[in-house]
Parts: structure tokens; C-alpha cells; sequence
């Protein structure tokens, strides 16, 4: 379902490539997302979510995508619901995107 990746490495590449790797996983995680709980606010596919994280409202797309697709596959799993939801979009809002993503990493490595 979820491929399992290491949290410091994700950063440490993500540092490394200047943000390159972070678009590589935002790719990858939307696509796993998106397949494993089948859920996208406005009906957006993974393409259009990609296109738009080059703009401020892609990220705060992604969170919110993110929980709803983690609820799902935890519902799924018998597993009782996490609302990160708000969490997510503050972080995104602040421009502290690579936290969401390592927190949303962590929750896809639990649930893998």
C-alpha cells in the first residue's frame, strides 16, 4: 500500500537537492495517497494537486488530501481517526511544508 521511507533521509535529500527531492516525494505520496484511500477535495487528480504545489494553494491542497486519504486507509484498517487536518494547513501556511511532509511520511509508514 504505502512504500515505508526514512524520515531523515527524506530531509536530508530534500536539503541536498535544494527542494528537488521534495517534489520527487510530493509525487510519489499523492499517487499513494490518492490510489490507497481514493478521496480529493474538488475532485482533483494527483497531476493537477502536482501542478499546484508551484503555487501558495497546492500545499494546503496536499494536507488536506493527505488526512482525508490517511482517514480513509485507517478506516479501512479498523483504526480509529487522527484529525491532523488543521495541524497540516498551519504548517503549510507558515511555509513549513517540508514538516508536513515528514509528519505525512510518518503517518504513511505506520499505516504501510
Amino acid at each position: 500500500m504505502f512504500k515505508q521511507r526514512s524520515i531523515p533521509v527524506f530531509i536530508l535529500l530534500s536539503i541536498v537537492t535544494c527542494g528537488i527531492y521534495t517534489l520527487v516525494w510530493y509525487w510519489s505520496a499523492m499517487n499513494e495517497l490518492y490510489r490507497a484511500g481514493g478521496k480529493s477535495i474538488g475532485n482533483l487528480d494527483p497531476v493537477v494537486q502536482f501542478i499546484l504545489l508551484f503555487f501558495y494553494v497546492g500545499g494546503i491542497f496536499f494536507a488536506i488530501n493527505a488526512d482525508d486519504n490517511l482517514n480513509e486507509v485507517r478506516a479501512q484498517k479498523g483504526l480509529p481517526r487522527q484529525e491532523n487536518k488543521v495541524l497540516y494547513v498551519i504548517l503549510e501556511v507558515l511555509g513549513l511544508g517540508l514538516i508536513t511532509c515528514a509528519l505525512v511520511q510518518n503517518e504513511m509508514n505506520h499505516l504501510a
